[in-house]
Parts: structure tokens; sequence; C-alpha cells
């Protein structure tokens, strides 16, 4: 009888050692799975982040070339408007002094 109770007590230290052996597995995968979890989380806010920058970073984008296409027409009015006004202020005045 004390032969099976020492089998059985050495059988049942193998079988706690085995438990706290597979808990202690256990633990280490949800705490690799925690830490995943929070640098997925993280990753997916950084995500949000610059899609939010990107789209404001766009928008800014656009508007400024707008800007520069509109400023660019009228630039090239006034030009060409300038021009005309001197071409027909200086044809008057040579006209006037009989030059031409």
């Amino acid at each position: 009888s004390s032969g099976i109770n020492a089998e059985y007590g050495v059988e049942r230290q193998y079988q706690d050692e085995a438990e706290e052996q597979v808990e202690e597995t256990q633990d280490a995968i949800i705490r690799t799975l925690q830490k995943n979890l929070r640098k997925l989380k993280q990753i997916k806010m950084e995500q949000r982040y610059y899609k939010k920058r990107e789209g404001e970073f766009r928008s800014i984008s656009w508007l400024t070339s707008n800007r520069v296409l509109w400023y660019a027409v009228i630039t090239a009015l006034t030009v060409v408007s300038t021009g005309c006004f001197m071409m027909r202020n200086l044809r008057s005045f040579f006209i006037s002094k009989k030059l031409v």
C-alpha cells in the first residue's frame, strides 16, 4: 500500500508540475496575445491619424493648386490687358505726334 501511495504521490507531483507548466505556458501565450493586441490597437490608431492627415494634406494641396491656377489666370489677363492698353496708348501717342 505504501508503494502505491508513493507512486501515486510521484505521479500526482508530475501531474501538478505538468499542470503548472501548462498554466505558465498559457499565461505566456495570453501575455503575448495581449501585447500583440495593444500593438494592433496602436497601429490602427496611427493608421487613422495618418489617413486623417493625408486627407487634410490632399485638401490643402487641392486648394493651393486651385489658388495658383486662379492667380496664373489673373496674372495672364493682367499682362494681356496691360499690353493692349500700352499698344493703344502708344499708337495714339505716335498718331498725335504725327510719327505714323
